[in-house]
């Protein structure tokens, strides 16, 4: 997971252009009851995100006399449509992510946004900023309506939680045909229940076992040129080096599929010593 900066958005801001397009008079009326409710549940999520407790915030089906339709619909009529009155700022959130990377894995493209605790069950938190993350297809729907019963069920929010500092992610290497990777939790033994309980969650949610596991095992496909002409000019010496620089030219990133990847090679002595050969052309 990549971190991100809060969106320098205030909720007031973003509330108020999106009742700005609602036509219907009764709605707007409704809305414009509910804003103080609203603008109140964003500050409780951010309170709450910042002490870990999402788990927390409490499920509405509306809040202020506007029902779940009238709250959800400032998102999908004033935000995600293409002439919303908001949309602006779904651009704007939309594209933060630097180079169209989905924070959430890593990996896949950012084509749209997410609603951290859904709106579906929180359709106060439907327009509120530090509630919407940019996202690839994949995670989105990997995710879905999914939400947080307890600490442990909360996947990490790019905004608030910084997991990277330390390696959580692992990967072995599978001999018993061709070399293929496999990728798997094993966070440090010194955090806390809860916290190991998340980044496993995180993991299992967007599906990151799939996806490290289909991009290393692609990468390794077009290795094995590489790694035989630098068997045969150095032997396994020359092949370690490679795989252990590439290894560091990720390190920065401890838990993307490049770091472990190259991690896990390096430390084969089998597939340092020949076992690349076994890599199908």
């Amino acid at each position: 997971m990549r971190t991100l900066p809060l969106p320098a958005i205030a909720p007031a801001d973003l509330l108020t252009a999106c009742i700005d397009g609602v036509s219907d008079a009764a709605k707007v009326a409704r809305l414009r009851a509910a804003s103080a409710d609203v603008l109140t549940a964003a500050n409780g999520f951010d309170q709450n995100a910042r002490a870990r407790t999402l788990h927390m915030v409490a499920r509405v089906q509306g809040v202020g006399g506007a029902n779940r339709d009238d709250l959800q619909g400032l998102y999908k009529d004033q935000m995600s449509s293409q002439r919303g009155s908001a949309r602006a700022y779904y651009d704007t959130i939309r594209n933060a992510a630097p180079h169209g990377k989905c924070p959430l894995c890593g990996v896949g493209m950012v084509r749209t946004l997410d609603h951290h605790l859904p709106k579906s069950q929180y359709p106060d938190l439907s327009v509120c900023p530090s509630n919407l993350v940019p996202a690839c297809d994949f995670c989105q729907a990997g995710k879905l309506a999914k939400y947080p019963n307890t600490a442990g069920e909360q996947t990490l929010h790019p905004y608030y939680d910084d997991y990277g500092m330390q390696q959580w992610i692992f990967a072995t290497l599978n001999t018993a045909g061709p070399p293929a990777l496999v990728f798997h939790v094993d966070a440090p033994a010194a955090w806390q229940p809860a916290d190991r309980e998340r980044v496993q969650r995180h993991f299992n949610v967007f599906k990151l076992g799939h996806v490290y596991t289909a991009n290393a095992n692609d990468d390794l496909s077009v290795l094995r040129p590489r790694l035989e002409g630098l068997a045969v000019a150095g032997g396994p010496a020359a092949v370690f080096a490679y795989l252990d620089d590439e290894r560091r030219r990720h390190v920065g990133r401890l838990n993307s599929w490049q770091h472990i990847a190259y991690q896990t090679l390096a430390a084969h002595g089998g597939f340092i010593h020949g076992g690349w050969a076994g890599i199908p052309v």
